[in-house]
Parts: structure tokens; C-alpha cells; sequence
């Protein structure tokens, strides 16, 4: 966070200007009071005037500074949000997996809404409050040094009583974010899918599968609340406690005409401004803790996650070597007793039962995994920069994102298209199907509610030409779609890569047609049991 506010200084000076003017706007009526009163002259209709003039320029200032800041706002949640999504996308794959993308989602919006609420709020509360506790105390000890002490005893009574309270509050809003995180992200997936949403026979079958998790959440919720807020009234009833006490401790000194009449008018404002900062503090406070909670979720699942890169530069990949490839999956190891070589122009089929690890081979091309036996140009995968190697690669995975963009943005994950490209695109017939019924500028719905798998997979097939890549991989990319289409697709995909290296899957065993060469897997696991990245397994004798 302290990076980013120092990066982001105008947006923080901003608002302590405003807190400024703020406070002397609330204070400037008592101060020239009582600036007129050691002066013993008359508030007179100049003295009017002067207050009215004053807080009227701090009003214009206020507002100018207010728009400003606002303006700059969406920039800094921007930037925000992006560095956020930056720290997700270079998480590692297994803990991008585990903790789930919907869930991690869920807590970076949450983050990047507390920072923002906190600066213009919590930050502001907490300065401004700072600022108009010293005034009142100075006003205060102007009246008489016994006011003054009665307000300065209340200052430690909150400090230590919030210290008492963060200590317990923390981890109460750890379990509330996590619950909230968990409950949208249910939510979410299940309202995502139409057809089974619609499919229901009435509201009581949904209601089953999402109220228990929404219950919890804004239980959690409730909990936290009631210990913030019951602890927080404690202290609360002790300050209006001293406020009352001070009230009536002045009016019996105004009558015994120990302290002039002005006195009461002085007091009369400052101590709902010295209270209403005090109370202030109960509301920084909780956003403070909500704010370090979002802090350590950026620490220890962002940060503490990263996926381990290396530093050699490829330009290109001309062979792939696999020499035994092993990885690692949690406590689990795996081997490929494979000793294989692939070049550039050749065309690989990929052979293996269900729960053989045909997809977790592909992944470990792509570094998705830390691998031992894997080469690119004879150099150690391992030793090959994340950004190079995959920037020579063409990926694609069972699983496609559509955005709710238009086909031709789609094609270009949100990019339009030269004339160049689609004419391409056309020609190879990759999009035919979808081009009769739709055009270039038609509008795809959420998650391609719009599209069949099949149409899903021949537009990420269409993303696949684009790339100019030395090495192509598909994992069971033509699954939903035809055979003629499928033989059409992969035409296309040759006559474009016939001097890259073409590694591809499939469950249809005639399409084994397309390959120069086949590679046949089996899995060693050296502890038994085995599970691709599908969750599907099977025992295997182990040598090791």
C-alpha cells in the first residue's frame, strides 16, 4: 500500500487539502469567536461577515478540489486494479487453480474498493478528526486548562480501547471476506448457467443450492458487526459520559460567573465537533481492519504465489526434446518414461488412455508446471524465460473464453481485425458455420450463451491463426465440432504451420490421419495414484 499511495501522491495530497478546508470550515466560527472574545471587542455584523466570506471560499475551494479528485479517482482504481490483475495472471498454476479464479476475483475488486474507500474516507476521517481534536483541545484550553484536561483523558481511553478492539477485529474480517469471496463466487457459477437455471421446476430447488452460503456470509457479517459496534458503544457511552459532565460542569460555572457567557457558545460547538471526531475514529478503525485484511489476502495469495520464472531468451523454437519429463503435483511426483524428439514441420498426435496425463504433458510445455526433462533447442526448459517461451507458443485448451464483445473482438481477444486477417480467417473456412448466421459486428453474450461448443471451439481455433507461433498445441480442440469441419480445421491449421511443430489430442482415433509422427504416453507415478488436470485417474505399477 505504500508503494502505491507514494506512486499515486497527488491523489493523497488532494485529499488532505480537502481535509483541510473541511476542518476549517466545521472550526472557523468558534476560533474567530473566540479570537473576538480575547480581543474583548463586539461580535458585530463584520464579525458576520468574515465567518460568511470564510467558509464560503473554503466551500469553493472544497467543491474544486472534491471534482478534481473524483476525476483522478478512476485512474487510480484503474491502476490499481490492474497491478492486482497483473499479481493474479503471474500466479503460479496449481495455487491459480486451488484457490479458484472466481473467488480470487471477488477479493481483488474487494481490495481495490477498500484502498479507495479508505483514502477518501477512513484516511480522510482519520486526518480530519487528528486535525479538529487539536483545535478543540486549543480552543478548549482557552476556555479553562480543566476543559482541556477532561477532553485530553478521553484521548488515551480510545486509543487503548481500539487497540483492544483491532486485536480481536482482524480476524473477524478475515472470516467475513472469505465467506463473502465464497458465497459470490457460488453465486456466480450458479446463476451463469442458463439452461440449468431455467431447467428447475420452481425457485425452492435454487434457493436450496445458494441460501445456505448467503446465510453464512451475511451471518459472518452479522457477527462481526455486533462485536465491532457493541464494542465500539462502550466507549462511545464513556465520551458522552465526559460530554455531559463538561455541559453541566460549564453552566454552573457560568452562573457562579466563574467563566463569561461566551464560554457556553465556544463549548457549544467545539465539543460536538471533538466528540463527533472521537466517534470518527470507531468508523476508521473498522475500515482500517478491513484494509489489512485485504492487505494480507494481496500478501499471501497474490504475492506469496508468484510462478517461479528464469531468465534466458528464446527467439524461437525449433525442436522440442523429452527426456524422461517429471513434475511435481503437490506432494505427488509423475514421470513420462518417454525419450522423444520433435522438430520443426512435423505434425504429433498425441496418444493416451483417459487419466494417462496427455493434458498435464501439454501444460508442462508451456511451463505451467516446475519440470525436470523437457528441452527447448536443447536448452532446459526450466532455464527459459516465461515470456519468451510462451510467446512462441499457440495454446489451446479444452475450456474457451468468449467475451460479451462482438465476433470480430472476440477473434482478436479485444482487438479488431485488419482486412488482411479476416480475409484470412475466411478463407480457411474456420468461422463458415458461424458466418452464415451471424456477421463480424454480431454481439456474443455471456460466456457464448449465444454459441453452440462447437462454434466456442472454432473461434478459438480462429484466435490459434492469428498467433504467429513456432509451436501449436490442442488439447481436444475439435471435440464438439464435425468430422467434415474438423477435417477443414485442420487443413487450415497445417497449410499455415506446415514448417512449425503441430502437437495435438484427440478422442476421435481417425484423426491420428493429420499426424507425421505419434507419441504414446504412460505415466509413472511414483506414489500410486495419478490425477490429470480433469480429476479422472487410475493405478499404476510403479518401478520407483
Amino acid at each position: 500500500m505504500k508503494d502505491l499511495i507514494t506512486k499515486n501522491k497527488k491523489f493523497v495530497v488532494i485529499t488532505i487539502l480537502l481535509v483541510v478546508l473541511t476542518s476549517i470550515t466545521a472550526t472557523i466560527t468558534p476560533i474567530i469567536i473566540q479570537f473576538s472574545s480575547n480581543q474583548q471587542t463586539e461580535v458585530s455584523t463584520n464579525t458576520f461577515g468574515v465567518v460568511i466570506a470564510a467558509m464560503f471560499v473554503s466551500f469553493v475551494l472544497q467543491f474544486t478540489f472534491l471534482i478534481y479528485r473524483q476525476n483522478y479517482a478512476a485512474k487510480f482504481n484503474t491502476e490499481h486494479l490492474s497491478s492486482l490483475l497483473r499479481k493474479m495472471y503471474k500466479m503460479n498454476y496449481d495455487a491459480y487453480s486451488k484457490l479458484e479464479p472466481t473467488y480470487l476475483i471477488n477479493r481483488i475488486f474487494s481490495a481495490v474498493d477498500t484502498l479507495y474507500l479508505f483514502i477518501i474516507s477512513s484516511f480522510e476521517g482519520l486526518t480530519q478528526s487528528s486535525f479538529i481534536i487539536i483545535v478543540s483541545l486549543i480552543l478548549a484550553y482557552s476556555v479553562h486548562w480543566s476543559i482541556f484536561l477532561f477532553l485530553l483523558i478521553l484521548i488515551p481511553i480510545n486509543y487503548f480501547g481500539f487497540r483492544f478492539i483491532n486485536k480481536n477485529l482482524k480476524r473477524k474480517m478475515e472470516a467475513m471476506q472469505y465467506e463473502s469471496a465464497t458465497a459470490n463466487k457460488d453465486l456466480v457459477s450458479t446463476l451463469s448457467n442458463v439452461d440449468n437455471i431455467k431447467q428447475l421446476p420452481n425457485y425452492a430447488f435454487l434457493e436450496k443450492a445458494v441460501l445456505p452460503g448467503i446465510g453464512k456470509m451475511y451471518q459472518t457479517l452479522a457477527n462481526t458487526n455486533k462485536f465491532a459496534q457493541g464494542s465500539s458503544s462502550i466507549i462511545d457511552f464513556i465520551n458522552q459520559l465526559f460530554q455531559n459532565i463538561i455541559y453541566v460542569t460549564i453552566a454552573y460555572s457560568i452562573t457562579q460567573e466563574w467563566l463569561p457567557m461566551s464560554s457556553i457558545v465556544i463549548i457549544g460547538v467545539v465539543l460536538p465537533l471533538f466528540f463527533n471526531s472521537l466517534r470518527g475514529l470507531t468508523e476508521v478503525n473498522l475500515n482500517l481492519k478491513t484494509l489489512e485484511t485485504s492487505l494480507d489476502f494481496i500478501k499471501s495469495d497474490l504475492d506469496d504465489n508468484i510462478e517461479v520464472d528464469s531468465s534466458i531468451h528464446i527467439d524461437s523454437i525449433d525442436s522440442i526434446t523429452l527426456d524422461n519429463p517429471e513434475f511435481k503435483l503437490g506432494k505427488l511426483s509423475f514421470r513420462y518414461p518417454l525419450q522423444e524428439s520433435v522438430c520443426r514441420g512435423q505434425v504429433v498426435y498425441l496418444k493416451g488412455p483417459s487419466g494417462s496425463g496427455k493434458s498435464s504433458l501439454l501444460k508442462l510445455l508451456l511451463k505451467f508446471r516446475p519440470s525436470n526433462g523437457i528441452k527447448m533447442n536443447n536448452t532446459p526448459i526450466h532455464k527459459i524465460s516465461n515470456v519468451s517461451l510462451r510467446s512462441r507458443i499457440a495454446y489451446l485448451s479444452q475450456n474457451t473464453t468468449i467475451l460479451s464483445r462482438s465476433l470480430e473482438e472476440n477473434i482478436g481477444f479485444g482487438n479488431l481485425l485488419t482486412n488482411e486477417q479476416k480475409s484470412m480467417i475466411e478463407k480457411s473456412k474456420v468461422l463458415e458455420a458461424i458466418l452464415k448466421v451471424k456477421d463480424w459486428n454480431t454481439l456474443l453474450t455471456e460466456n457464448g450463451a449465444n454459441l453452440s461448443g462447437g462454434e466456442k471451439q472454432r473461434i478459438a481455433i480462429a484466435r490459434m491463426l492469428l498467433k504467429d507461433a513456432d509451436v501449436y498445441i490442442l488439447d481436444e480442440s475439435t471435440s464438439s465440432i464435425d468430422q467434415a469441419s474438423s477435417d477443414d480445421i485442420f487443413n487450415a491449421l497445417l497449410t499455415m504451420a506446415k514448417d512449425k511443430i503441430v502437437i495435438y489430442t484427440s478422442h476421435v482415433s481417425d484423426s491420428v490421419k493429420y499426424a507425421t509422427k505419434m507419441i504414446s504416453i504412460e505415466t509413472e507415478n511414483k506414489n500410486e495414484e495419478l490425477l490429470d488436470s480433469r480429476g479422472t485417474g487410475k493405478r499404476i505399477t510403479s518401478d520407483h
